[in-house]
């Protein structure tokens, strides 16, 4: 599964930033408001500008161990990622050593309004500002709200100097964080990243004809339009559960505010208090015969499989399109294409 994207997941994500600019890999989309206008600039990109890596973010397999090697190149050696299954393997690890959970299924909106009204103090939390990048923004989410856990030179400082910022500020430098999209985007080949921005684009159009529609509208009544979403053209989407401050939190990167699972009293198991919510989900999801997944950030006991892990990111790493474009083109060029495809 991945964490993919759709034209409603993308709209929502552009609304909870409230932000001016669409953002794809190599261009990017403005409204232009006054403050944008300026006299006498040359609008030429430089060379800098042009050199730039990808901006953009690229889908992701929900696979453990692409996630643990994120954190570990991110700079975190202390943090594994594990898939949970059954759920009560969940108890497989003391609570003190879970730093936190992602649960992954089709996004659906929340029917109940979040009582959180308000970023709540002390408490990490980022808004995802950029289409396809849930997985990012789910581990992020919770490996910063655990501030005994060291998370190297580069995050430590990416903490500190976010924690005063809004959630829609700690997105939006997210979201330019190169060293932090390079590694995600390591996993992509160049044409995972032209159909990402391909499909950016298409959604971009779309919630333009759709914003224009809607202008000459009444506005609707939250039931009516939870009940336009349709579960099976929504993307699959990370939401992240993390003990922080004395609470348990869901973190929805598409939402403006986290919401509170509950209050933790001393000997507490923060994990318990979020099982029933997700046995709901996974419940919903078997019903409905929806792909989920559920994965674990643990204290990294035995680093001996780690090598083993890098061989195998090694080989999902390489890029086979060179080799199977002049397969293709040497089978055409022979007219022997049809027998190579069957």
């Amino acid at each position: 599964m991945l964490c993919a994207d759709d034209s409603t997941s993308t709209t929502l994500a552009l609304q909870s930033a409230s932000d001016d600019t669409v953002r794809t890999g190599n261009s990017t989309v403005t409204s232009s408001t006054a403050d944008d206008v300026t006299d006498g600039k040359d609008d030429t990109p430089s060379s800098d500008t042009i050199a730039r890596p990808w901006a953009g973010w690229a889908e992701l397999e929900n696979d453990p161990t692409i996630f643990t090697t994120l954190l570990r190149e991110w700079g975190v050696p202390s943090i594994q990622v594990n898939e949970v299954v059954p759920l009560d393997s969940i108890f497989d690890h003391d609570p003190d050593e879970v730093f936190g959970l992602i649960f992954l299924s089709r996004w659906v909106p929340e029917e109940s309004e979040n009582e959180i009204t308000e970023a709540p103090k002390d408490v990490w939390f980022a808004n995802q500002t950029s289409a396809f990048s849930c997985a990012t923004v789910s581990l992020m989410n919770i490996v910063n709200n655990h501030p005994n856990v060291d998370l190297g030179d580069s995050l430590n400082e990416f903490r500190s100097k976010t924690m005063n910022m809004t959630p829609k500020e700690r997105g939006l430098a997210l979201d330019t964080f190169d060293h932090v999209r390079e590694v995600h985007n390591s996993f992509a080949t160049d044409i995972d990243k032209m159909n990402v921005d391909l499909r950016l684009k298409q959604d971009f159009l779309t919630a333009e004809k759709k914003k224009k529609a809607e202008q000459s509208k009444h506005p609707r009544k939250k039931r009516k339009q939870i009940e336009e979403f349709d579960d099976e053209e929504n993307g699959f989407h990370f939401v992240a559960y993390v003990p922080a401050e004395g609470f348990v939190w869901k973190m929805d990167g598409m939402e403006v505010y986290p919401r509170q699972v509950g209050a933790l009293a001393t000997g507490d198991s923060w994990v318990a208090m979020v099982l029933p919510e997700l046995q709901a989900q996974w419940e919903s999801a078997s019903t409905n015969d929806l792909e989920f997944s559920l994965l674990s950030l643990t204290k990294m006991k035995d680093p001996s499989f780690l090598e083993e892990d890098q061989k195998k990111m090694d080989r999902v790493r390489e890029d086979w399109e060179p080799f199977f474009a002049q397969l293709i083109k040497t089978h055409a060029e022979k007219g022997t294409l049809k027998d190579l495809l069957g």
